[in-house]
């Protein structure tokens, strides 16, 4: 019998202000530019497989962002599907033969939660997976709510935890079920017939109801998404909707909730979600078969740059994992060390980290010399480098200088980490390469179904998890994952879903309790992935624009050491592929007859600039430019921010200008009321300016 699975096997969708969607990137990003061809990572359009959107597409027509849609598919493997690769594979859709029966319809179920509220804090002394060794837990979020520090509280469960519940469709239906409080819970049990309705099912939307003094920013949240399918049988998982709420003290909707922090702010929830996906084929002659090789989704931020790649992708942490700690692929690593055979493809292992660092030119405000490094690094090939590359590639784990530069990847690092390095795969591949391991290195085939978990990971934020904008440092704990993956049923990169009986749910008690705890063997609920994300997430992402490395190689900043040239005053960016920094506008370089223009901040406009007020004393301006000042600002602004698109995928775009730019378009501020963008390197302590032309 041939094995099922679904893929990709960890889905993306991302919140938007519209009812309009598009679907996520399916394809791996900065593969080289032929003539104007653009680039894979942008997403795509609906009902197609690699038709990528325009500008045109970003927005609707009231000029809402439209939301991020995940697609998920049924793959049918052969008998080789115990090992990785495991080859060819054949796509399962509706009319599809499998094991001589015809598939006549397709019945999914999705679960979405949001446990962010009822999690422990993501910052603090010990940051990241540390937090949760030897038996330990970082303090949790909103203490002594309900009268309890226990997470397993029913009341804080009940008060903190948005869960829609589970919702299923068929897929010949076409019908799009939503998450939300007014639809009744449901799943596919066995019977093709219908799924089996959960009138009873405690549906919880904490703080939803309007009440307290209004304040813009704070929404009720009613709904986690929607689902809905292609006419072949997909799946089409949409996200929410960008919200964030405030909440008091006895879980009543608070807008003027105080929002302190940029990542752990109590009395606060947003709508981001994930969940398990699983399947049922149904056949013409009513049997049914169900999918055992489930699948997982994320719904998380917007995507304002999904072209230009990380130096370190979601994918890059995921597969390191794999191959370090749970033998995916013996004949790279064995045993937890990699072999010196091993010989890597320059255009699947080196050449990705090569173009994610040429591509930050267009997300961060580099000075000129700096820019022609970068584009320099686009231009190697397999063949080894002519010069020393690794000394200018800062090793994993060795000791960090204070200055940062010329290591790269020149950003800011993980959490106890001042600066970013690869994961340790990616180190060993570049040393490889130059070794000359890479010339005439084979490609390691991948099926279609295992390209897509590859791709969509790819076109996601990794390496500097604290927390991030995706997932989180979780994904480097081998608790989140199914580890019989050899399993032919099974597969590599599964999450560890807890069997949900939903049998047992009842009014009178919550469905979902605490799940899973990183380093624990507990399995994955709703809601498990992404509650170790800034929430809201709206006020991480308007921190992470520039900072002073933290921890800070001589000391933490203060006004006397930093004056006294004791510490690192340099300011570097936090995740400049996936938030960027300083942009060229298409409209700025249309202006300027298609030389390249002044940047501007991404996020800008009014309350963003950062000036140093009279009597203030330290203050660092420069520090905070490229983001609101009040962290209200950015719940209010996020769907303003543009998105970064290659040149031929904008609207209007000259074809005599070069293909190869990265343009922001679709920015929703009206002016640039922000500060005067500055050629790297800049100190905290800097002068700011405004706008030339603000």
């Amino acid at each position: 019998m041939s094995s099922l699975r679904i893929h990709p096997a960890i889905g993306i969708a991302r919140v938007g202000s519209s009812e309009e969607y598009y679907l996520g990137p399916e394809s791996l990003a900065g593969m080289p530019i032929a003539g104007q061809q653009i680039t894979g990572g942008l997403p795509i359009k609906p009902g197609t497989d690699s038709a990528t959107i325009t500008s045109a597409d970003l927005r609707d027509a009231s000029g809402k962002l439209k939301r991020q849609a995940a697609r998920f598919r049924i793959y049918q493997y052969g008998d080789g599907a115990a090992a990785y690769p495991a080859g060819a594979a054949t796509e399962v859709v509706i009319g599809s033969q499998v094991d001589g029966k015809q598939v006549a319809d397709i019945a999914w179920t999705v679960h979405l939660a949001n446990k962010k509220a009822n999690c422990w804090e993501m910052e603090g002394p010990q940051e990241g997976i540390d937090g949760y060794r030897n038996g330990a837990v970082p303090p949790l979020r909103n203490p002594g709510f309900a009268g309890s520090d226990d997470p397993a509280d029913a009341d804080r469960l009940r008060k903190l935890v948005i869960d829609a519940g589970p919702r299923a469709l068929k897929a010949s239906q076409r019908t799009t079920v939503r998450f939300d409080s007014a639809t009744v819970a449901s799943y596919w049990g066995t019977e093709p017939a219908a799924p089996l309705a959960l009138p009873d099912y405690p549906q919880s939307f904490p703080a939803s109801a309007a009440g307290g003094a209004a304040m813009a920013g704070s929404d009720p949240i009613t709904t986690l998404g929607a689902m809905t399918t292609e006419v072949n049988g997909r799946l089409i998982v949409l996200g929410a909707y960008g919200l964030a709420c405030g909440f008091d003290q006895q879980g009543n909707q608070a807008p003027s909730a105080a929002l302190d922090h940029d990542v752990d702010n109590d009395n606060w929830l947003d709508d981001t979600a994930d969940g398990p996906v699983t399947a049922m084929l149904i056949f013409s002659d009513g049997s049914t078969r169900p999918v055992p090789g489930s699948a997982w989704v994320v719904s998380t931020d917007p995507a304002y740059a999904p072209q230009t790649m990380n130096a370190v992708s979601l994918w890059d942490d995921v597969y390191t994992t794999w191959v370090e700690q749970l033998q995916l692929d013996p004949t790279l690593n064995e045993g937890g060390a990699y072999r010196p055979s091993f010989q890597p493809n320059f255009g699947d292992d080196v050449f990705p980290m090569l173009r994610a660092a040429s591509l930050q030119r267009w997300n961060t405000n580099l000075s000129q010399t700096g820019i022609k490094a970068h584009a320099n690094i686009d231009k190697l090939t397999e063949t080894p480098p002519t010069f020393n590359f690794m000394s200018f590639i800062r090793e994993p784990g060795a000791a960090q200088s204070e200055t940062g530069a010329p290591l790269m990847p020149l950003s800011l690092g993980d959490a106890g980490s001042s600066f970013l390095t690869l994961s340790t795969a990616q180190y060993f591949f570049l040393q490889q390469w130059v070794a000359g391991k890479c010339v005439g290195a084979p490609r390691r085939a991948l099926g279609e179904g295992e390209a897509l978990d590859k791709a969509i990971l790819f076109n996601c934020l990794g390496g500097r998890f604290s927390p991030g904008i995706d997932l989180t440092f979780i994904v480097r704990d081998v608790n989140l994952y199914r580890q019989d993956w050899h399993d032919p049923a099974v597969g590599p990169f599964r999450v560890n879903m807890e069997a949900l009986d939903y049998t047992r749910a009842t009014r009178a008690q919550p469905f979902l309790g605490v799940g899973y705890t990183p380093l624990r063997t507990a399995p994955v609920q709703p809601g498990d992935l992404c509650k170790f994300m800034a929430i809201p997430w709206h006020t991480d992402y308007n921190s992470c624009a520039t900072h002073a490395p933290s921890p800070n190689p001589g000391g933490a900043l203060s006004e006397s050491n930093v004056y006294g040239g004791v510490v690192n005053t340099t300011l570097f960016w936090s995740w400049p592929a996936q938030r960027p920094v300083a942009v060229y506008t298409f409209e700025d370089l249309a202006a300027n007859q298609g030389q390249l223009p002044q940047q501007r901040y991404s996020l800008r406009g009014e309350g963003t600039a950062a000036q140093l007020q009279a009597g203030e004393g330290f203050n660092a301006p420069a520090m905070n430019v490229g983001r609101y000042q009040d962290r209200r600002g950015i719940l209010l602004n996020w769907d303003k921010i543009g998105v970064l698109m290659q040149g031929p995928a904008i609207e209007g775009y000259d074809p005599s200008y070069p293909p190869d730019y990265y343009l922001e378009v679709g920015s929703l501020f009206p002016r640039d009321d922000s500060n005067l963008v500055e050629p790297w390197p800049n100190a905290v302590t800097d002068k700011t300016y405004p706008p030339r032309n603000g």
